[in-house]
């Protein structure tokens, strides 16, 4: 049988690996936190066949969290809360299932968000239910450890020539060079207290950390881009930005997608990959900086 990465559309440069490398040319349409949000899914699945049909030879990179959305009880009438923004009933399994067959064919991946990591070797994670990865596993019933395996060919982060870092948390913290995250594993945070995994290492700090100083986040472009010119930009979710997303100097913006928006402020980035950016500075709302919903 044929390895995962080989079967999936992006290959060994992106899956079974802890540090994707993007492609050089094409379209990166970049997103953040689904978790289970279908309708959200989708419309990420048409502007990608939109940049197709163009000639665009598009890349959909989700920086974590497809999964683990809302209990049923949250659907129920009145009982929506503002904090969630525009309703949606949890579909994980769908968006998930769905998911691994559309990267087979198509340039798409994910990194391993916290609530995938929940499934793979991290802790237990307690948002809509006491332990969410149970849960899903439960409804993926004879499924789920296919599932499981899916989610442990995510990559941590991903690098791309046009001065992009791609994290799912903010870039809290770093290997000393970028062939050192390939030694990283997923497994063995079971018992690590959430409040304590951004202190833990490198690979726990970029699932769960929502703020990086300047600093941290020059320090992992540094270490992304190795000799090269370090110019350029982390982009992230993990956290909820109201209005869409956040700049954080010139080396950081905090995108939010799905998960916490009214459909109106939902945003994605949209990178030329044979274009060099050299900070956030660069993104022009519009043009990279892209409403899901026009």
């Amino acid at each position: 049988m044929l390895s995962l990465a080989v079967e999936r559309a992006l290959g060994a440069s992106v899956w079974n690996r802890r540090v994707a490398t993007l492609p050089e040319t094409g379209v990166l349409l970049c997103s953040t936190d689904l978790q289970g949000n279908f309708k959200d899914y989708i419309r990420l699945k048409h502007l990608y066949f939109q940049e197709k049909e163009a000639g665009n030879n598009p890349v959909l990179a989700i920086c974590g969290d497809l999964v683990h959305g809302p209990s049923p009880e949250f659907n129920e009438p009145g009982c929506w809360p503002d904090y969630l923004g525009t309703p949606y009933v949890d579909e994980s399994v769908a968006l998930i299932q769905d998911f691994d067959v559309f990267t087979r064919s198509e340039q798409a991946f994910s990194l391993i968000g916290n609530h995938e990591h929940a499934h793979v070797g991290g802790p237990v994670v307690a948002k809509f239910y006491e332990d969410e990865a149970a849960v899903l596993e439960a409804a993926l019933g004879s499924d789920h450890p296919r599932v499981c395996d899916f989610m442990r060919e995510f990559p941590l982060l991903a690098v791309g020539s046009c001065g992009v870092v791609l994290t799912h948390g903010a870039p809290f913290a770093t290997e000393p060079h970028l062939e050192d995250f390939e030694n990283l594993r997923y497994a063995g945070y079971e018992e690590v207290a959430i409040e304590e995994m951004i202190y833990q290492d490198p690979l726990a700090a970029l699932l769960w950390a929502r703020h990086a100083s300047p600093a941290q986040a020059r320090h992992l472009l540094e270490v992304a881009f190795a000799d090269e010119n370090p110019q350029g930009f982390v982009a992230f979710g993990h956290d909820v930005v109201f209005e869409g997303y956040e700049t954080i100097g010139n080396e950081q913006i905090c995108v939010s997608t799905s998960f916490g928006l009214e459909n109106r402020n939902k945003v994605y980035l949209r990178l030329d990959l044979s274009h060099r950016y050299t900070g956030v500075q660069d993104l022009r709302e519009g043009v990279e900086i892209r409403k899901l919903y026009p």
